[in-house]
């Protein structure tokens, strides 16, 4: 059995706010036995704050959301949260789910890499320099056109922080940055980078998508890229739909550099405000037809199996490439 690999998921924000309603052991309970069901062994999750939250109350935000983990992973025997490619081996040997502690949007940094180096002790391994919005790093790709100002790119403190970042061992991640900020992440990056939870700009024209030739610079950077279930991302918002984003990751990127990074997020959607919702409909945020959630991702297995793809090709999508790279940069 390949190990499988999601590299992106806001559960975090799903089991805080149970959590100050008194749950206790919710990823335990109720996560993990999804996880298990579904075959997923290691994830990425994703440390986001949400618009309420920004920008004065994001460094509180993301530190609240780690102690929970810290206090949600001491309740588990059955998880452990990892900081390099030794713990990820030992997990998955244990039958353990190996966690990552991403950031999606800098903003609990601000400007201050003294913060980055705190975050790395707390066990940040995967930054996003951005999510939709502008930082004091960089600017974000929006989910839907809106009236902005002149976009720009990385800023002096965002190529710092990159440096400083890859010099520790932490992922980039450029999922939600603009196009002038990937295209100076791949002019300053010193090694690969991830796109953790995008899809193919070809096939869905959405700012939030990657383009042919930022597919090819990611794969050139020995990266890898996460494909993303959410049907906002996906045009026709089918199983089959999403499977044809994989077969053009694979073709012009290459299949060593193709991934998940599924994003289930529709359980999200009650927590959001009214505004929120004018603004952001269930209907973007809900995954494809036929892939409900964790439960479902043996399927994405089956149908590239019909598609014609070898078992060795499976597997390096499902989670290899990203173990590889892991091993690489998560020493």
């Amino acid at each position: 059995m390949a190990i499988v690999v999601d590299a992106h998921s806001d559960i975090l924000n799903d089991i805080y706010p149970r959590r100050l309603l008194g749950e206790r052991k919710i990823l335990e309970n109720f996560w993990i036995p999804k996880m298990i069901k579904g075959g997923i062994d290691i994830r990425i999750l994703a440390l986001y704050s949400e618009s309420q939250f920004l920008p004065e109350l994001a460094l509180r935000r993301a530190l609240d959301l780690i102690s929970m983990l810290y206090e949600e992973i001491q309740s588990s025997s059955k998880s452990i949260l990892c900081t390099n490619f030794k713990c990820l081996k030992e997990a998955t040997e244990e039958k353990k789910i190996g966690f990552i502690l991403g950031m999606e949007g800098s903003e609990p940094l601000g400007s201050d890499i003294q913060l980055l180096r705190i975050f790395y002790k707390l066990g940040l391994r995967v930054l996003g320099l951005t999510h939709t919005l502008r930082t004091y790093l960089a600017d974000g790709a929006p989910l839907k056109k809106k009236n902005k100002g002149r976009e720009g790119g990385l800023t002096e403190a965002g190529i710092e922080f990159l440096e400083e970042a890859q010099k520790m061992g932490i992922l980039i991640d450029v999922s939600h940055l603009n196009d002038s900020s990937f295209w100076d992440v791949i002019k300053f990056k010193k090694s690969p980078i991830i796109a953790s939870h995008s899809n193919c700009r070809s096939l869905c024209h959405t700012p939030r998508n990657i383009s042919d030739k930022q597919i090819k610079a990611i794969a050139d950077s020995g990266g890898v890229i996460g494909i993303n279930s959410c049907s906002l991302l996906v045009q026709g918002g089918t199983l089959e739909d999403l499977l044809n984003h994989i077969d053009h990751l694979a073709n012009k990127g290459g299949i060593e550099h193709t991934g998940l990074g599924l994003d289930f997020a529709d359980y999200l959607y009650k927590y959001m405000t009214e505004p929120e919702k004018k603004t952001i409909s269930y209907e973007w945020i809900k995954p494809v037809d036929g892939l409900s959630g964790d439960e479902d991702v043996p399927k994405i297995t089956e149908k590239l199996s019909k598609r014609g793809y070898k078992p060795r090709e499976i597997d390096l999508i499902m989670g290899e490439n990203f173990i590889r790279l892991f091993k690489e940069i998560l020493k």
